[in-house]
């Protein structure tokens, strides 16, 4: 997919029937068996959660997928963004923990955690670059759901690795949002047995929480392995399930919290846009210490 500036949002996409997704998850357990016969074959590593297929195809099928993510990555492809085309998504109730798979094509290239210091300088800025025009595009949305709603595309909760129970909303506000983050504080106990530490982290927080932001469509997961390269430039932008609608600062708080500042990642983050929230830095690793523990699976 050629790089391009126009990148508009265009329709909300629509879910296929759930009929439709039932037969399609019918084919997907078989192409599971069949996966482990082709990487076999083939010599390619099996993994039972992004599924090697021949014809430049994957199948994905991993905990937490959801119809969410699918339309996320149809809303950011009909955009202009190098996301796979999905070929059709299936559905699995009576997998709890994985009930959607998603057939799409394979995009070339690497990861960048894996490359970019191989990169001149050139092809460095080429893809800083790039990639400051995907998200600073996908801010600018405007939700369907209001200028306040912190939701997924769809408008419905969201999926993240980093919130309580790896879920949380639809919010009408910010504040409903940050009342939902901050309520599993008790369950780390340990921190009630020094107070002073725990108001300390508290205090920490109140920095984050007491400012207002714009409301702006994210990835939700900003992570280099979440970029593919290719002859210099991004050839993709991948892994969607957290899409949505957050407050302005997340996807670079969410990056940055536990980055090493020596790292190159830290650096490419803060040109992307990262520098005007560095200030959250440190209230966004109070907040994971007052709540980590309501991070499990």
């Amino acid at each position: 997919m050629e790089f391009s500036h126009n990148l508009q949002m265009h329709a909300l996409p629509q879910a296929s029937p759930y009929i439709i997704r039932r037969f399609w998850g019918i084919i997907h357990k078989r192409l599971l068996k069949f996966s482990k016969f082709y990487c076999h074959w083939s010599g390619a590593q099996f993994s039972n959660q992004i599924m090697q297929l021949p014809f430049g195809l994957v199948l994905k099928w991993s905990d937490g997928t959801r119809v969410e993510e699918v339309l996320a990555m149809e809303a950011a492809r009909k955009a202009g963004m190098p996301v796979p085309c999905v070929i059709c998504y299936g559905e699995h109730p009576d997998s709890p923990h994985a009930l959607v798979s998603i057939l799409m094509t394979r995009l070339p290239g690497h990861e960048l955690g894996t490359v970019y210091e191989t990169l001149d300088a050139a092809e460095q800025e080429t893809i800083l670059q790039e990639m400051d025009a995907y998200i600073s595009s996908m801010r600018k949305w405007k939700s369907p759901w209001g200028e306040q709603r912190i939701c997924s595309l769809s408008g419905t909760s969201i999926r993240s690795v980093r919130v309580p129970f790896h879920s949380m909303g639809p919010f009408d506000t910010e504040d409903q949002m940050n009342d939902y983050l901050l309520y599993p504080q008790g369950y780390h106990e340990s921190y009630y047995d020094n107070e002073p530490d725990f108001l300390n982290l508290k205090k920490r927080v109140d920095v984050l929480f007491s400012d207002k932001h714009d409301i702006v469509y994210t990835h939700g997961d900003l992570k280099h392995h979440n970029i593919m390269v290719h002859d210099g430039h991004v050839s993709g932008f991948i892994d969607w399930e957290s899409a949505g609608w957050y407050p302005e600062y997340w996807d670079f708080t969410t990056a940055l919290r536990y980055q090493d500042e020596g790292f190159w990642w830290y650096d490419f983050v803060v040109k992307l846009g990262g520098h005007r929230y560095l200030v959250y830095k440190e209230a966004e690793r109070a907040l994971t210490s007052l709540t980590v523990d309501s991070y499990a699976w």
